[in-house]
């Protein structure tokens, strides 16, 4: 997927927020075969932490789940519980990467990303930047063809 731009707005400023910070953010990613997506950054939601994702295709919706919990009733309540670090939700996906690239790297290979997508990450991270300054203003992200080598 090459993403092509990027718009940045930015609704009403949380009281919580940090001086210095625009919170909560919306970012409009656009890619070169016109899929668009959203993302919403809340940092001082003060709730928990939540991740959600969810794509939605002409022949349905796919949702990422929530973690595994217990729901409770009590006291006319029906509740879920909400982590509140990343670690409870993404540690097990950490030692995974972490194990799969040791098991390459004694065999003489190498796993995971390449150099190309942490190119393409830091430059897409660039408009990112400038989207801040460029409020609801498509920031084009221009990459050169990808090297054959990472074919």
């Amino acid at each position: 997927m090459t993403i092509t731009s990027r718009r940045r707005f930015f609704p009403r400023k949380s009281p919580r927020a940090h001086e210095k910070l625009r919170d909560p953010q919306i970012v409009v990613l656009e890619t070169a075969k016109g899929v668009v997506i959203d993302v919403e950054v809340f940092v001082n939601c003060h709730y928990g932490y939540d991740i959600q994702c969810e794509i939605v295709g002409e022949d349905g919706i796919a949702k990422l789940p929530e973690p595994m919990s217990v729901q409770t009733r009590s006291n006319a309540t029906l509740s879920n519980p909400i982590l509140t670090d990343w670690k409870d939700r993404f540690i097990d996906s950490y030692d995974y990467e972490l194990a799969d690239f040791l098991k390459a790297a004694a065999q003489g290979t190498a796993a995971g990303p390449t150099s190309w997508d942490g190119y393409v990450a830091a430059v897409t991270a660039d408009a990112c930047v400038a989207a801040q300054e460029a409020e609801g203003v498509p920031v084009r992200i221009s990459l050169p063809q990808r090297p054959a080598l990472y074919s």
